[in-house]
Order: structure tokens, then sequence, then C-alpha cells
């Protein structure tokens, strides 16, 4: 039987936003039309909303910097005022990494892993658009048209399009970003090896520590990957100071790539990593 949190931990106690802390608001909420009943709430929020306690006593840090990270993809969007061909794409993304956060807390990791997926090809259809604005297929794919425009085929446009020295190897098939997005495939088709139940062990959500700790590296990875791609984009693009981090952490996956494409891109080499 499931037991009540105390009152003294702050997650114990759901909140409500008020109306004036919308930036855009009609007024005072209605009363409830159409409550939903106790047992229908209880069967979709109790087994999430139990791993989310659980992931959230042992994994502070990582949700601290998986939060931090989004906080700063939003300020590296770009200017609203000024939108370029990047805007959009990198501003979905931004909802992407929120909702893979969410789910990731929930223990919902597939799901997690299955949105990194769409960030990766929405940054990678941003950089084509901003190489080749009028594009017929990229153009009937900003205004929502048939278009087989995707992350392959931006990949393969792109790496036709650069120098040597603008870390085109990363590019090529089978190497960083090609086998990077056909493993967040695998996650977002439930492929045999990569559902839900191969990561719960389990039916679920549950709390399970390597499923954890992939969904958390996995994160990271598609936050450093999309960074180099959008300093393709924007030659002038400095990332956010607190996310150099993703490229100082030697445990990450494809750390000594990471590190040569950032070197190429940015011009200069990663700090250290931080010795505890």
């Amino acid at each position: 039987m499931s037991k009540k949190l105390l009152l003294t931990d702050f997650r114990a106690v759901r909140s409500k936003l008020e109306p004036h802390d919308f930036a855009i608001s009609e007024g005072q909420d209605v009363p409830p039309s159409d409550l939903i009943d106790k047992d229908v709430w209880d069967g979709i929020m109790h087994i999430p909303e139990d791993v989310s306690i659980r992931i959230s006593d042992h994994n502070g840090k990582r949700l601290r910097l998986m939060h931090g990270l989004w906080r700063d993809w939003i300020e590296a969007i770009g200017d609203p005022s000024r939108p370029d061909e990047m805007y959009n794409c990198l501003l979905d993304a931004a909802d992407c990494f929120q909702c893979a956060n969410f789910n990731f807390l929930h223990g919902f990791y597939r799901a997690a892993i299955a949105e990194l997926r769409t960030v990766l090809e929405l940054v990678m259809i941003g950089i084509y658009g901003s190489l080749n604005p009028n594009n017929k297929d990229y153009v009937d794919w900003k205004a929502g048209k048939k278009s087989d425009l995707g992350f392959g085929r931006c990949r393969r446009g792109i790496s036709g399009s650069l120098r040597k020295e603008q870390a085109k190897w990363m590019f090529k098939d089978d190497d960083l970003l090609a086998a990077a997005y056909q493993t967040l495939c695998n996650y977002s088709h439930s492929r045999p090896d990569a559902s839900d139940g191969a990561l719960w062990q389990s039916n679920g959500p549950v709390y399970n520590n390597e499923a954890i700790t992939l969904a958390f590296v996995t994160t990271l990875s598609v936050y450093a990957l999309s960074y180099l791609l959008v300093r393709l984009a924007r030659r002038d693009f400095i990332m956010p100071e607190d996310s150099d981090i993703l490229f100082e952490l030697d445990w990450m996956p494809d750390h000594e790539a990471l590190v040569r494409a950032f070197s190429d891109l940015y011009g200069k080499v990663p700090k250290r990593p931080p010795i505890d």
C-alpha cells in the first residue's frame, strides 16, 4: 500500500499557477466542469508518480544538470525579433528536451530517448535550411506539405557543402552523427532490445539504474551534437558557458570524437574535466 509523503517534503503538495502567472490570460479560472474520478487519476498517476519520487531521491545532480542544459538551450535559440532559419527548429527542439526531462523523471526512458531523436532531426533540418533556404523540399517542409526531407538526406546534403576543416568527417556514413541517429531510432521505433520492456525489465514504469544512466548520458550526448551542428549554421555562435561541460566530461560516449569536432568548429580545445 502506498503512503503519503511527509509534508516537510516539498514534493508532497501540488500547486497550480494563478492566471496572472501566464503571459496571456483570459481572467480567473472557471471551476472544474468535468473533474476526473479519483480512481482514474490514481490509475494514471500512481506508478509514474512513485517513480518520479524514487528517481528524484537519488538523481538530484543529474536532474539539476539536465534542467540547467535545457535552460541554457532556451538562451541559445536566438532572437525572436530576428529569427533565422534555425530559430523555429531550435525552439521546437527545446520543447523536446523539456519533454525528455519530464519523461526521464517519471521513468519513461524510451519515450525520453525518442524525444532526443526528434531534437537531432530538427537541428539537422534547421542547418540544412540555413544553408539551402530556397530548396523546394525544405520550403515544402516548412509549409507543412509532403516532403521527404529527413535526417539522412539533410546529413548527406550538408556534407557535400562543407570544407574538410568544418568537421566534415562527422557527417560521413556510419560516423558520429549517423551512428548516434541510428541508435536513437532504435528507441523511437521500439526495437526488441530498445523497447520499454527491455529498459524496465518489467512492466512499468519502474526505477531502473541502467535505464536511468542510459537516458541521462544519451541526453547529454544529443545536447553536445546539437551544439556542434548549431555552430555550422551560426559561425559566430557562442555556447552558453555552463554547457561547456558537455565537452569536458571524459566519461561521455564518443568523448574523443566530440572533442575533435568541438575543436574543429569552435577553434579551441575544451577545458580539462574538473577534478574532485
